[in-house]
């Protein structure tokens, strides 16, 4: 039978821990390698509501991109979330596998399962971040007009709402999932005519349109989540059919 370790080691050699970022944590942050596995849940993050969720599936994984832990935890109680969910997770023998920015880096990761989302073709590396593999590029397959464009990242990525500015028409594209606004000059770098990521700060909406590149904020949780349905894909072609995606996580950001 599947064990933890199993799912770990899969993971640990599909995005390799020397691609995530120094300042990053990643692996199994909660349970026990050896625990047999009953069925994964996977999430972008491991809120309440999906720990919840995977108790009542009878979900004894869960696999999430954002760190339920991200520095040194000095105390584990019920006055904080992070502290509910270590010890309801304990006491419900639900182990936490999370993989962050060594997925956004690796091969089919979370940057190239965006690039397709949108219909990139001829992906390659951005050449960003620490190990130099964050974020991606690639073209459309016929050029765009802007406001095509934008309905369609708006509609595969599901995302609540777009920020954006920018005119141009649209073929070479940039991409990274998650907050990537400050790495823009990559985009430029590599002559891209439009850049999409997430969590953009109002200089960088000036900067980019005193370089000319149309930029689109379509959230951190759109621009990310995509990631879950290339996760069911490889855990399920490898081990059978014991992972599902959340239903009760979505993005809590609206717009009206």
């Amino acid at each position: 039978m599947t064990k933890v370790s199993d799912i770990l080691s899969f993971l640990e050699n599909y995005a390799p821990y020397n691609l995530a970022e120094s300042w990053d944590n990643n692996g199994l942050l909660v349970g026990d390698n050896d625990s047999k596995i009953t069925k994964i849940l996977c999430a972008l993050d491991v809120t309440e509501e999906v720990l919840n969720e995977a108790i009542n599936t009878s979900c004894n994984l869960i696999i999430a991109h954002h760190p339920l832990i991200f520095t040194s935890v000095k105390t584990v109680t019920t006055t904080d979330v992070t502290g509910r969910i270590i010890l309801k997770a304990i006491k419900n023998n639900v182990s936490i596998i999370c993989m962050h920015t060594n997925l956004d880096c690796a091969d089919n990761g979370v940057n190239d399962a965006l690039a397709l989302k949108i219909g990139l073709t001829n992906i390659q590396n951005l050449g960003a971040g620490d190990s130099l593999s964050l974020g991606r590029f690639g073209n459309l397959d016929i050029e765009s007009n802007f406001d095509n464009f934008l309905h369609l990242v708006k509609e595969k990525l599901g995302a609540n709402g777009l920020k954006y500015v920018g005119n141009n028409n649209v073929y070479k594209v940039a991409v990274l999932g998650g907050s990537g606004g400050k790495l823009i000059d990559f985009a430029v770098k590599n002559s891209a005519d439009t850049y999409l990521t997430a969590d953009c700060t109002y200089d960088v909406f000036q900067k980019a349109q005193n370089l000319g590149i149309n930029l689109i904020d379509a959230g951190h949780f759109a621009t990310e989540n995509v990631i879950c349905e290339t996760i069911k894909d490889k855990i399920t072609e490898k081990f059978g059919n014991i992972i599902e995606i959340s239903v009760k996580h979505k993005d809590i950001i609206n717009f009206r």
